[in-house]
C-alpha cells in the first residue's frame, strides 16, 4: 500500500472513531475531592462522635470514603446522615451506624456511591450531619455542608 493510500486510510478510520485507540477511562484521581469532618461532644464528657473522609464528585454522582465513629461507654449509638442535593431537591439520603458497646463496632468504615446516574446535571451538594441516639432522644452537631465545584 503506498503512503499516500495508506495515510488516507488512517485519516479516514481516525474521523470515524475506529482508529482501534480507545481512551484511557478517567481515573479517581481526575475527579474533585473534598474532605469532611464532622464532630459531636457529648455535653457530660461522656465520649465523642466523629465522622471524617473524603467526596470524590463524580458527573452525576459522588462517592463517598470514610469512617464512623462512637466513642461513648454508655447505651445508644452514633449515625452519620450523608443527603445528596441538586440544587434545594434532595436527590437521596444515606446513613452509616457505628456503637461501641454491641457488635455493631466503632470505628466502622463505609465506601460508597450517591447520587442519581439518571439525573442530568447531577448532585451538586453533599449535607453531613452526625447525631448521637442515647436510647431515649436524639442530639446532633450542625449539619455541614460540601458542594462540588
Amino acid at each position: 500500500m503506498s503512503r499516500v493510500l495508506r495515510a488516507m486510510a488512517v485519516g479516514l478510520l481516525s474521523a470515524c472513531g475506529l482508529s482501534g485507540v480507545t481512551p484511557a477511562p478517567a481515573s479517581a484521581a481526575d475527579y474533585p475531592k473534598d474532605a469532611f469532618e464532622v464532630f459531636r461532644f457529648d455535653p457530660d464528657g461522656q465520649g465523642h462522635a466523629y465522622t471524617g473522609g473524603s467526596i470524590t464528585w463524580y458527573n452525576r454522582t459522588a462517592n463517598v470514603q470514610g469512617t464512623v465513629v462512637d466513642t461513648a461507654n454508655n447505651i445508644g449509638h452514633v449515625t452519620a446522615y450523608f443527603e445528596a442535593y441538586a440544587g434545594s431537591t434532595k436527590i437521596e439520603s444515606v446513613t452509616r451506624t457505628a456503637n461501641a458497646e454491641s457488635d455493631l463496632g466503632s470505628p466502622r468504615d463505609f465506601n460508597f456511591t450517591i447520587g442519581d446516574t439518571d439525573l442530568v446535571g447531577g448532585i451538586d451538594r453533599i449535607k453531613v450531619t452526625l447525631c448521637r441516639w442515647d436510647g431515649a432522644s436524639k442530639d446532633c452537631a450542625g449539619a455541614e455542608n460540601y458542594s462540588k465545584l
